[in-house]
């Protein structure tokens, strides 16, 4: 649990001193998850657009003791090595998307999602006209 705390702590520095783009990253990690609900990350307008990638930086993180503690209760119950790293990548990426999710929720940011789509609107050409010649 130490070391993940740890680890936690030197990602929300990386985050940090990397000005977001640890949050890029994770957005596109939780892709399949995002996209449908917030559509494509480069579409987003707003003036909180950045400040959101650094707070997912610095939030996610938190994720590590969390799979640590996952981690714990699958040891004490003799589960594999497998499993149990199976299972604390699962948790970081779960955890990718829940802060992404809670990230932009509390954001002002202008998105399309892909479940409510604002499609484009084609017009017809106009008939070619019937003029005499």
């Amino acid at each position: 649990m130490k070391k993940s705390i740890i680890t936690g702590l030197s990602f929300a520095a990386l985050g940090l001193l990397s000005m977001g783009f640890l949050g890029v990253a994770l957005y596109y990690l939780a892709y399949p998850v995002l996209y449908p609900m917030f559509g494509d990350f480069n579409d987003w307008t707003g003036p909180d657009v950045w400040p959101a990638i650094v707070w997912a930086s610095l939030l996610w993180p938190i994720s590590f003791p969390v799979a640590a503690w996952f981690d714990r209760k699958r040891q004490q119950k003799s589960a594999g090595r497998a499993k149990r790293i199976f299972l604390y990548a699962l948790t970081l990426w779960l955890g990718a998307a829940v802060t992404w999710i809670f990230v932009v929720s509390m954001q002002d940011i202008q998105y399309t999602s892909f479940l409510s789509p604002e499609l484009p609107t084609h017009s017809k050409p106009a008939p070619a006209s019937s003029a005499p010649q």
